[in-house]
């Protein structure tokens, strides 16, 4: 499970959730109170408050409990999206870009979602691409 998942599925049950150095902690909003954690370091390492039953009920506890399990079983390097690369021409300039099936590609000076590769598919790529450059797209780029 991705961390942009698991953060959405806590909103979807309207609890918060905040970053500590090594901990994601969840907070029910309301009474202000920590109910559960969850590593960000080690995989299989959560724990759930005793009060979650008080502040949650038993039904969203148990849900919870689904939900941190499932994140905590997940390994580390699956957990964060894929790296992504604007693969450019290095003689245009222009990006390399694919169509909606990733059957084709083509080439522009528009870099959008449709110029964004993961190294894996860089890798898949069925043409000579050594000589192409790879720029990292950065947060902020998105």
């Amino acid at each position: 499970m991705r961390t942009s998942e698991f953060k959405t599925m806590l909103d979807e049950m309207d609890l918060a959730v905040y970053e500590s150095e090594s901990a994601f902690i969840i907070t029910e909003d309301e009474l202000n109170w920590d109910i559960a954690n969850v590593s960000k370091d080690y995989e299989r390492i959560m724990s759930i408050e005793e009060h979650a039953y008080e502040a949650i009920g038993s039904g969203e506890t148990c849900e919870l409990f689904e939900l941190l399990t499932a994140y905590a079983s997940t390994p580390l390097d699956e957990r964060e999206e894929p790296k992504k690369y604007y693969v450019k021409c290095p003689i245009t300039g222009q990006y390399l870009n694919k169509s909606i099936n990733n059957q084709n590609h083509w080439w522009t000076i528009n870099c959008g979602d449709e110029a964004m590769y993961t190294r894996a598919e860089i890798d898949a790529f069925e043409f000579e691409h050594d000589h192409l450059i790879e720029d990292e797209v950065k947060n902020d780029d998105k």
